[in-house]
């Protein structure tokens, strides 16, 4: 893997809240914030191909959209009522 060295500028309060982000991950500030640009732009790319999809098949209902984000929050959290498998 490559690496890019930039300089940012930072609001006081974003860097200060990423630097503790970054010690209580235990990882460095540039890698924390790196990880933090990557999440944000996979987050644009998902958002373009919605509205990509939704361009040609149509504007998602709400039935649907509730249908993706409870897939979602299963595959993200697993599923809300565990009961407990013992015997």
């Amino acid at each position: 893997m490559s690496v890019v060295k930039r300089s940012v500028s930072l609001d006081a309060e974003v860097a200060a809240a990423a630097d503790a982000a970054a010690a209580a991950d235990g990882v460095s500030f540039s890698a924390w914030l790196s990880e933090a640009a990557d999440r944000r732009l996979r987050v644009r790319e998902g958002l373009q191909g919605v509205a990509e999809w939704e361009a040609e098949a149509g504007t998602l209902t709400g039935e649907e959209r509730a249908a993706g984000e409870a897939l979602l929050d299963r595959l993200l959290h697993g599923p809300k009522n565990r009961q407990s498998r013992s015997a």
